[in-house]
């Protein structure tokens, strides 16, 4: 037979429960807003993007197809690199990743929890632009992590339709699975 006392733990656990949940998707469980660490190599998406008018996906090739964006081979900046620009500093630092055949060690600056699945292709391919996400990089000198990526940052996407034409799914099951 089961007391009224064994009950009464019930809604203290609830809310004890409840509180976590809160605090975890709200909280600084993926990297923190504002971040931006200093790079082996600065990289000018500027100069890249707007005044040589490439595509986010020239660089981060898997953007569209996989559930990580993917970062180039060194080889793929030194196919150009061996010319232009040479001789300057930040060139020559990539030089020494290539002759090392040692990738860049890039420090990852955009990161959501480990238990939260983000599969970058559903969002491209639905029409999410980079930049509603990252910020606007095209225009950063130092890439920083422009939005929260909480948990509440994406409902606000997935249940406010942010985009008309993406259909948003946003059962638990959606992102953890």
């Amino acid at each position: 037979m089961i007391t009224k006392g064994k009950w009464a733990a019930i809604p203290g656990l609830v809310a004890l429960a409840a509180c976590a949940i809160f605090l975890s998707a709200y909280s600084g469980a993926s990297s923190p807003e504002g971040a931006a660490p200093v790079q082996p190599i600065n990289f000018p998406h500027p100069r890249h993007v707007q005044t040589l008018g490439m595509n986010c996906l020239y660089c981060h090739f898997a953007a569209n197809k996989s559930p990580d964006p993917g970062l180039p081979a060194v080889g793929t900046y030194m196919g150009c690199h061996q010319v232009v620009h040479a001789d300057s500093a930040e060139i020559k630092k990539l030089a020494s990743y290539y002759y090392k055949e040692r990738p860049v060690p890039w420090v990852r600056i955009h990161k959501v929890p480990e238990y939260v699945h983000f599969p970058h292709m559903r969002h491209v391919n639905a029409g999410v632009t980079c930049q509603d996400c990252h910020g606007q990089v095209q225009e950063m000198g130092r890439v920083y992590q422009a939005s929260s990526l909480n948990m509440g940052w994406c409902l606000n996407c997935h249940i406010g339709n942010y985009k008309p034409q993406f259909k948003a799914r946003y059962d638990c099951s959606t992102c953890h699975y």
